[in-house]
């Protein structure tokens, strides 16, 4: 897992902050799609994912 969490970094350090903005939106709307089909396991992981993006994107605008 943590080798996950660091290729996702990774990723994300090397997005435009519009790159990461559209993979944010697109991670959130799967992320709702699953949840309503029941899916909370494989939704938590997305989050997790959409997490790292949305720090990325927050500590460059800090």
């Amino acid at each position: 897992m943590e080798d996950r969490a660091r290729a996702i970094g990774d990723a994300s350090d090397a997005m435009t902050d519009n790159e990461l903005e559209t993979a944010i939106a697109a991670l959130h709307a799967r992320e709702r799609e699953l949840l309503v089909a029941g899916d909370s396991d494989v939704a938590f992981d997305l989050m997790g994912t959409k997490f790292v993006l949305l720090s990325t994107l927050e500590g460059r605008r800090r």
